[in-house]
């Protein structure tokens, strides 16, 4: 049986932003897990990709302030190319994980060029970048991230606890649409394949690239919060593999229509709750 399903959003945001890019509908990959296509893997991926053409205008989401810029082949993110953080102080600080947070910081990677400076006061929808294939990149795009209140990842702080940063004993990168915004259709289909795995599969259109998280009576994973996923090194939030459930998510890409996970148990569990970072979605419970 299933029931609609309500709860608090994951990010308790009411600052809303603008998109980073023209075309925000031209994602070839989602926040969260994935198989990484260029490196033929699995990969917890903590922010968006926009696809585009070289030199397409990359945007601010709001007024704030350049406080990195990183060229391509940087010791800070030797893989993201030509690299620009902005910070923008929030309206409306909320609570998160023992921290209030009152700063985002925006981080574009994978840019063909810089066309503000360190410092820089920029305004929302002032070009700051232009779109590119610098780094790691394999396809034009730009590698779009929203960090809370640190641009310190929790592998970083946990390596390097006498770091300012590492006050905040959590990974501050989360899905950016709780921030400047995506498609939410709501079109997602449920399906359960009987056996050993016990498999509940989720599927959905790029209209809907927000799922959130998997709450069961075995257990609960939400990709924004990290509930039950090791984030302290790079390897562990790699591993889908978390005991009571397996998560195989199929490829998606810039010419994908459709995007499915598989949630694999080892016993089938008396419910199922998958819901969205807003907090919206469906609860499937069995009746013997």
């Amino acid at each position: 049986m299933d029931r609609a399903v309500t709860q608090p959003a994951d990010i308790p945001t009411t600052d809303a932003f603008t998109s980073p890019v023209s075309t925000p509908l031209a994602i070839s990959s989602t926040f969260g897990p994935r198989w990484k296509i260029s490196e033929s893997r699995y990969d917890f991926h903590r922010g968006i990709d926009y696809f585009g053409n070289t030199g397409d205008p990359i945007f601010s989401i709001g007024d704030g302030v350049v406080t990195g810029i990183f060229p391509e082949g940087s010791v800070q993110f030797p893989d993201g190319g030509n690299t620009l953080i902005i910070s923008y102080t929030l309206t409306h600080p909320f609570p998160w994980q023992g921290t209030t947070v009152d700063t985002i910081y925006a981080v574009y990677m994978h840019l063909d060029q810089f066309l503000v400076s360190m410092s820089d006061n920029v305004t929302s929808g002032q070009q700051v970048a232009a779109m590119g294939s610098t780094g790691a990149a394999t396809i034009v795009h730009c590698h779009f991230e929203i960090r809370l209140q640190t641009t310190c990842s929790l592998e970083y702080q946990t390596a390097n606890p006498m770091a300012s940063c590492a006050q905040y004993g959590f990974d501050p990168h989360v899905h950016p649409f709780a921030f400047v915004g995506g498609q939410n259709s709501d079109t997602y289909t449920i399906d359960e394949q009987a056996g050993s795995p016990y498999i509940i599969s989720y599927e959905t259109d790029r209209t809907d690239l927000d799922l959130g998280e998997l709450q069961t009576d075995l257990g609960t994973i939400n990709f924004n919060l990290r509930t039950g996923i090791d984030a302290t090194s790079t390897a562990a939030l790699d591993n889908f593999d978390y005991g009571w459930v397996l998560l195989v998510p199929d490829i998606f890409s810039s010419t994908s229509t459709r995007i499915r996970y598989e949630f694999r148990f080892p016993q089938r569990p008396k419910f199922v709750q998958l819901t969205d970072i807003y907090g919206q979605g469906v609860r499937r419970t069995w009746h013997d």
